[in-house]
């Protein structure tokens, strides 16, 4: 009887634990500035001409909805990131995907996690001297 109690103990504590509040309001957890607070490595970044295909893509955007506007990369590149080793994460950040497009740069894709792969558009980096190979 003695092991109920301290199970049941636990299981409340998780519980209690599980239902922590957030300082948010419904309005800020939707911000576009709420979301890239917590990533700021997150962005599309080089001196690319207005015209280039380039300047269409935003963060966020499928991996489908890239293709269609540059074409299929020239190579591309998976690798863990360091959340995959965090014990109980279950978010959607624990694989990346580079593409990399010859005369064009990298585009690197979030989306991997417990949920299934749904790559989206994490940082993209203009680069017109890009090989359009991983380097490493």
């Amino acid at each position: 009887m003695k092991h109920y109690k301290t199970l049941a103990f636990f299981a409340a504590l998780a519980l209690a634990a599980g239902c922590a509040s957030s300082n948010k309001t419904p309005a800020q957890a939707g911000t576009p500035a709420a979301q890239a607070s917590t990533a700021p490595d997150s962005r599309i970044d080089g001196n690319f001409p207005a015209n280039s295909p380039f300047a269409k893509l935003k963060l966020g955007m499928t991996q489908g909805q890239v293709h269609e506007i540059l074409g299929q990369p020239t190579d591309t590149k998976s690798y863990q990131t360091g959340k995959a080793w965090i014990p109980f994460y279950f978010g959607p950040d624990v694989m990346r995907t580079d593409e990399f497009y010859k005369g064009v740069g990298i585009i690197t894709y979030t989306g991997a996690g417990i949920g299934g792969v749904h790559w989206t558009v994490y940082r993209a980096i203009y680069n017109a001297a890009e090989d359009g190979y991983p380097n490493d």
